[in-house]
């Protein structure tokens, strides 16, 4: 009986971590395209500037957690959208690949001067 509980009870242990790894990468793939997002969308900065932002928290965040992760950007003029995506690393061979993917829009600062009083 226990030859067979105790391999079930670490895989599912691994799967839990595999899990909470998933999360966690979720987490920080869409706080980056947030960062990303708003970065790009001040005034004064450009996309690239997002896009830059956001690929240097994915390296920084979770350079071990992540397997070729990508980050890709766009923008209309009035939003600069930022979408970043990656394939989470897997603890065994045997579980699933988990792909985490998360977008962030935000719009563009502009300056708009007072209207004058009447």
């Amino acid at each position: 009986m226990t030859v067979i509980v105790v391999p079930v009870v670490v895989v599912a242990m691994m799967f839990l971590v595999q899990a909470g790894l998933a999360y966690h990468a979720r987490q920080v793939v869409a706080g980056a395209a947030q960062d990303g997002a708003a970065t790009g969308a001040r005034h004064g900065a450009s996309e690239a500037a997002g896009k830059a932002t956001a690929e240097a928290l994915v390296t920084a965040a979770a350079s071990q957690l992540l397997v070729n992760p990508s980050v890709t950007s766009s923008g209309t003029g009035e939003t600069v959208t930022i979408t970043v995506t990656g394939t989470v690393v897997k603890v065994l061979p045997l579980f699933p690949t988990f792909t985490v993917t998360a977008t962030s829009s935000a719009s563009v600062e502009q300056f708009r001067p007072q209207e004058a009083a009447p």
